[in-house]
């Protein structure tokens, strides 16, 4: 159950991440909080994400939605915008390829994550206790 539970907070952060990366434009300076109570993360943009069985599924603020899967070392989510994307791990890099053109590279150091973006942005994110904040 352990193992089950741990996949499901790795989905989790993975759908968080490529979330927050197709929010944020590539000159967004909001930045957007995300707390995690219980099995549910709401988003300070009220957005919410929660995990059944193993999908994911994500409600953003702009009334858009998305499911994710992830099946070995690849994470596959889907859209209600259209757009599909893939999340693949090679060593410790972790890259994203969109069917809308765009690529990102994801890596994580202590509890930072940094998303390089091919469209030029750069994004953080920083864990601390079960908040998650990003630029």
């Amino acid at each position: 159950m352990e193992k089950e539970i741990n996949m499901l907070k790795i989905i989790l952060r993975n759908i968080l991440v490529i979330s927050t990366m197709l929010t944020l434009s590539t000159f967004a300076l909001a930045q957007t909080t995300y707390t995690k109570i219980g099995g549910i993360t709401f988003g300070s943009d009220g957005s919410t994400a929660s995990t059944i069985g193993g999908t994911t599924f994500i409600n953003k603020s702009d009334g858009t939605t998305a499911t994710a899967q992830k099946i070995g070392e690849t994470t596959f989510i889907n859209s209600s915008a259209g757009v599909t994307s893939t999340i693949s791990k090679v060593g410790s890099t972790k890259f994203v390829n969109s069917s809308d053109g765009t690529s990102s590279t994801i890596n994580k150091v202590g509890n930072t994550t940094f998303i390089n973006s091919s469209t030029g942005s750069t994004t953080t994110i920083q864990e601390i206790g079960n908040i998650l904040f990003t630029n």
